[in-house]
C-alpha cells in the first residue's frame, strides 16, 4: 500500500477514536505484551552490545538496506537488526543510525515502551545501530495494509502520531508499525527522524493525556542529557519548536472542542 493511503487510513482511524470502549481492559488483561523489553532495558541493551555475531544476512526489505545478525547466546533474544547508516542525506532524506538510538532513548524517557531497544555498536569496522529484532508481531502491511478500525487501538495510535510529530518523523508507514496484542503497537525504523525541520509531519487531532503530560514535562536539559550523544543542538532545538507547535494545536482544539475530546485520558 502506498504511503499516502496508509496515512489517510491512519488519520481517519485516529479522527474517530475518542475514549476506549467499556470492557477493553478485560479484553487485554493477561495477554503477554509484545514489548518484552519493558522492565528489562539493561539486560536487552547489554545483549545488543556484547552478544557474539554468529551470522549476518540481508533482510531484503527497507530502503536503508538493514541486515539481520544472529546472536550467541540466543537468549534473551536471538537476533538484531543492524543499521550502519552514517549521518547524512540520501535521496533527499536525512538518515542516521543515531536517530534509531535517539528514538529508543526518548521512548524510555517518555515511558512509552513502543520502540525496541537500540544501542551503538561496531561490527567488522562499521559503527551503527544494533536494534532488537522483534519476533512475533506482524507489520500493518503484512496484516492487510490498514490499522484495525477498532477503538481498542485508539490510545496506541494517538501515542504513535504524537511521538512522530515530536521527533519530526514523516516516514511512518504500514511497514514500520507492528501490531502486538490488542491495543499495543510497536514502532520501528526511525533513521529519518530528528530532523532540523520544525514542521509537523501531519495534523494533530488528539493526544494521549499521559504521554502528553510526559512530553510537556521535558526540559531542554533532559533532552541534552538523553539525546545529546546522538544529535547536535539544532536537532534538539527543532524538537522543542515542534513541541510548541503541538501545544499550540492542542490549545486551539481544546478551546474549540473541550479538553476531554482532545487530551484523552
Amino acid at each position: 500500500m502506498k504511503l499516502r493511503h496508509v496515512l489517510v487510513a491512519v488519520l481517519l482511524f485516529y479522527s474517530v477514536i475518542a475514549l476506549p470502549l467499556p470492557g477493553v481492559g478485560a479484553q487485554t488483561a493477561g495477554v503477554e505484551k509484545a514489548a518484552v523489553w519493558a522492565g528489562r532495558a539493561a539486560q536487552m541493551e547489554s545483549h545488543l552490545a556484547k552478544a557474539e555475531i554468529v551470522s549476518m544476512e540481508d533482510i531484503g526489505t527497507g530502503v536503508t538496506r538493514p541486515r539481520r545478525a544472529h546472536l550467541k547466546p540466543a537468549e534473551p533474544f536471538e537476533s538484531l537488526v543492524w543499521k550502519p547508516l552514517a549521518p547524512g542525506r540520501r535521496g533527499g532524506y536525512w538518515e542516521s543510525y543515531k536517530s534509531e538510538i535517539a528514538a529508543y532513548e526518548l521512548d524510555k524517557l517518555l515511558q512509552m515502551n513502543m520502540v525496541p531497544p537500540a544501542v551503538e555498536r561496531t561490527i567488522d569496522g562499521e559503527t551503527g545501530a544494533a536494534i532488537e529484532w522483534v519476533t512475533g508481531p506482524k507489520s500493518v502491511k503484512e496484516s492487510g495494509g490498514t490499522l484495525p478500525s477498532d477503538a481498542v487501538w485508539g490510545r496506541a495510535t494517538r501515542k504513535m502520531l504524537t511521538f512522530d510529530a515530536l521527533i519530526g518523523n514523516a516516514d511512518r508507514n504500514a511497514g514500520n508499525i507492528l501490531l502486538g496484542p490488542p491495543g499495543e503497537l510497536l514502532l520501528i525504523d526511525h533513521s529519518r527522524a530528528f530532523v532540523t525541520d520544525t514542521d509537523l509531519p501531519r495534523k494533530i487531532e488528539r493526544v494521549d493525556a499521559e504521554l502528553w503530560g510526559h512530553i510537556q514535562a521535558l526540559t531542554r536539559d533532559d533532552l541534552v542529557r538523553v539525546l545529546g550523544p546522538w544529535m547536535d543542538t539544532r536537532a534538539i532545538d527543532a524538537l522543542l519548536k515542534r513541541r510548541q507547535k503541538i501545544a499550540d494545536a492542542v490549545d486551539k482544539l481544546v478551546a474549540k472542542k473541550g479538553r476531554s475530546l482532545v487530551v484523552v485520558e
